[in-house]
């Protein structure tokens, strides 16, 4: 199921109108516009059992026949706690446990935003949140459920979230909405891709997903397979996928707002493993079945174009019609499998990377990082970028350090990594600084055949694997590494998503390049 978001006048007529409170707060004393709705809320006796905790709802009835005849309470904890993200969450709470009982839409009262937004925050960026968790709450992945075992006939309807208003929509919330609902709409294409079996999101597969939007959206499109790597000298890329059956793609897509064809570009790559088996250093093979995860960087990139498109194509222009997005963006996915096989490569292999730089691979399961390295090379030659942002599902070493819901951030820019955690923050996306050191590289020259090995030690390994990315780095180029490997899926039912992928990262470089600082 999907959510739509619309906005409508106080003569809607619905399922039943959503009410996020505080803890501890009167909601008829926090939004009093309630009894345009409803005369019968305020004698409720179930108001009294409810106590506004994070993650809490209450559904009440009324029997007097006025609509709404539902007005379904969700808690958004102590207000001095407060962030915009719990709106979110309070918003996907309240869709999943209505969708559930069979619901097809709430309704938010505008005011709700006004009144939670206080003096901290903006009405327009709690909207945002509202759309988005509408989204989230209503996300599963059923391409493959049989009508048999679900018991459904046919797809439900598309789960609506609508906003009451008494007067006009200011401008600004409806601009807020649109982004949301692009962003919402690319979340789901990146869920969608990062959730798929392998045996179908393939990197054939992926090339088809980026050319559909590149057609239908005017971006600039290239899809290069094994003779380009081989001919560029990607031999890195190339490496990893050897032992496939499944030839390897590079997929690139661009969009340039008229008149910045030329400008410097936000390039973000995304590392595409569309199953990693560990090549010859095969996994375990408990937990394997996950790894058709590992391509959850390249899905981020795809969901961010596909939310680009949704944004360009309806009526979201910005100042003087400029439009919204005024950033040049490039987007790279480094596509394959990783497997084992007759022609696979082998640890104590040495490949010349595009940089001219060699590797020993000594571990076949650090690929990521051969592919994200020619990658980052490659995005180098093609132009000289704002800003360098690769997003990976790089090293369980980072998962070790930070847990599962938080991403590390490495980089040599200082500002540009500052700026990305403040849009995490802002986002609720848990992102951490973690350090390179470059007085330890000699630890990755410890070899007698190449110039690097792949690997380094297990202590410190997400350190050292973003320190082996920065070799591949120009000076002068900002760079930022985000190593999503914990938070880019959740196997546990959340309150942002039914399990699977999170889209994890998308919220924050969706506002990066949005962003017109």
């Amino acid at each position: 199921m999907e959510a739509k978001f619309q906005i409508g006048r106080e003569s809607w007529r619905g399922d039943c109108v959503l009410l996020p409170v505080f803890a501890e707060e009167d909601p008829l004393a926090l939004f009093p516009g309630l009894g345009k709705f409803s005369s019968w809320l305020g004698s409720h006796p179930g108001l009294g059992d409810f106590k506004g905790k994070k993650g809490d709802t209450l559904l009440l009835y009324g029997n007097t026949g006025q609509p709404p005849l539902r007005v379904l309470l969700a808690g958004l904890g102590p207000r001095k706690e407060f962030a915009p993200a719990d709106f979110g969450r309070a918003v996907a709470g309240a869709v999943r446990y209505s969708s559930g009982r069979g619901f097809s839409g709430l309704a938010l009262p505008e005011e709700t935003l006004h009144l939670a937004a206080g003096e901290a925050f903006s009405p327009s960026l709690l909207l945002e949140e509202a759309v988005l968790g509408a989204q989230a709450g209503s996300y599963a992945y059923t391409v493959f459920k049989s009508k048999s075992v679900s018991g459904e006939e046919e797809p439900p309807a598309p789960f609506s979230l609508a906003l009451l208003c008494a007067g006009d929509i200011p401008e600004e919330e409806r601009l807020a909405a649109r982004r949301a609902s692009a962003l919402a709409l690319g979340m789901t294409c990146a869920r969608d891709v990062v959730n798929g079996p392998a045996n179908v999101v393939t990197p054939e597969y992926m090339q088809e997903k980026a050319a559909q939007l590149a057609g239908a959206h005017g971006f600039r499109f290239s899809a290069h397979g094994p003779d380009f790597l081989r001919e560029r000298g990607l031999n890195a890329f190339l490496a990893v996928s050897l032992g496939s059956a499944r030839e390897p793609r590079l997929l690139v897509l661009e969009y340039a707002p008229p008149g910045m064809e030329n400008a410097a570009p936000v390039i973000l790559v995304g590392k595409g493993i569309t199953f990693d088996s560990g090549g010859i250093s095969l996994k375990p093979a408990a937990g394997m079945e996950k790894m058709k995860r590992d391509m959850a960087g390249a899905g981020t990139v795809l969901g961010l174009f596909a939310a680009l498109g949704a944004v360009l194509d309806g009526d979201s222009a910005g100042e003087a019609g400029s439009p919204l997005c005024r950033r040049r963006v490039i987007g790279l996915m480094g596509c394959t499998e990783n497997m084992p096989g007759g022609r696979a490569s082998k640890p104590g292999d040495v490949v010349r990377t595009l940089s001219g730089k060699t590797v020993e691979i000594t571990n076949t399961d650090a690929e990521g990082r051969l592919v994200l390295c020619d990658c980052l090379t490659l995005a180098q030659d093609m132009a000289e970028a704002e800003a360098l942002i690769d997003i990976a599902t790089l090293t369980g070493a980072c998962v070790v350090a930070l847990g599962p819901k938080t991403a590390g951030i490495f980089g040599n820019n200082d500002a540009l990594i500052d700026k990305l955690l403040g849009l995490a923050r802002k986002n609720g996306e848990r992102m951490w600084p973690l350090p390179i050191w470059d007085e330890d590289l000699d630890v990755l020259k410890e070899n007698v055949s190449a110039d690097f090995n792949n690997t380094g030690p297990r202590e410190g390994g997400a350190s050292f694997a973003a320190l082996f990315l920065k070799q591949f780095v120009r000076a002068g180029t900002p760079w930022a590494h985000l190593d999503i490997a914990g938070p880019a899926s959740e196997d546990k039912v959340g309150p942002n998503v039914f399990g699977g992928a999170t889209a994890f990262g998308m919220r924050t470089l969706w506002d990066f390049i949005l962003a017109t600082e």
